[in-house]
């Protein structure tokens, strides 16, 4: 594979990328209790997992997590950390090809990652493992520009 490869762009990076991204906020699974009938009993497809930093704030709400994966060292990080949770389940696939069997999850989550997809074939697979009345949560951070030092370091990432 190649270097920009979204499959293993992560490749040898996994250490850095759970240090210091950021976290997500409690707040999401509010509005996604309120808004979309999320429970503890709602199973989840957290596709482009990574290093698991969305799976473990649903793990620790109690719900089952399938994280879906395609770069080795990512999952393998997130596998290390999480697997003492009994309801997570770390999956070698990616979000064309999850290898999830057919209407088996309430949610299909991507945090930070949908814009590494094939988004028609990912669109696809989606439909096919979502149960009736599922949802797709397509989730970002956003950087905060609301001070000079703040914008300046936005316009430089940029």
């Amino acid at each position: 594979m190649l270097e920009g490869d979204p499959k293993c762009r992560f490749s040898g990076r996994a250490g850095y990328y759970d240090a210091y991204r950021p976290k997500y906020p409690e707040t999401l699974l509010n509005y996604m209790r309120e808004r979309l009938s999320f429970s503890q009993q709602s199973v989840v497809a957290d596709i482009g997992s990574g290093t698991g930093i969305l799976t473990e704030l649903l793990l620790k709400n109690g719900n089952t997590v399938l994280a879906i994966e395609p770069n080795d060292d990512m999952r393998e990080t997130a596998r290390a950390r999480l697997s003492h949770y009994p309801t997570f389940r770390s999956v070698n696939g990616s979000a064309e090809s999850t290898t999830l069997e057919r209407k088996s999850v309430d949610f299909v989550t991507a945090a930070q990652s949908f814009h590494w997809f094939q988004q028609a074939a990912a669109k696809r697979e989606f439909r096919r493992i979502l149960r009736v009345n599922g949802w797709v949560v397509l989730i970002w951070n956003t950087r905060k520009t609301s001070a000079p030092f703040l914008q300046g370091y936005a316009d430089l990432v940029a």
